[in-house]
């Protein structure tokens, strides 16, 4: 939920994602890419639910 947090409130200070995005990211939460990984890697991200 952190990762999900920071990610939509550092879209009020850059739009897209960019390197500028990739820097906020990393000053507010350093382990982001970590994070990223594992919620990806979760359930949720399986893309056969037949929606």
């Amino acid at each position: 939920m952190e990762y999900i947090l920071v990610h939509e409130l550092v879209h009020l200070l850059e739009r897209h994602h960019n390197e500028r995005f990739r820097q906020y990211m990393y000053r507010y939460l350093p382990d982001w890419q970590e994070r990223r990984t594992l919620l990806n890697s979760g359930s949720l991200s399986y893309e056969g639910w037949g929606y």
